[in-house]
């Protein structure tokens, strides 16, 4: 069941046109590890949402949620 997150994180990947395997790549992860985050079957630890929003140029707050009035 997707989440929050994992339609954040979705929606993050598409504005800048990269694949799964793109942002596994700029993150060190596994892109399994990425389709497993957006497809809301496991939550990505701490480091790895840094990582993810690094990558990606959004804040923790945008992809948390804490934060829904912008994405960057």
């Amino acid at each position: 069941m997707k989440t929050n997150l994992s339609k954040k994180l979705i929606q993050a990947r598409e504005n800048i046109n990269w694949t799964q395997l793109d942002l596994a790549k700029a993150t060190g992860l596994q892109a399994a590890a990425i389709s497993h985050f957006e497809c809301g079957q496991r939550l990505p630890s701490l480091p790895n949402v840094i990582k993810l929003c690094v990558a990606l140029k959004i804040s923790l707050d945008w992809l948390t949620g804490l934060d829904e009035t912008n994405q960057k």
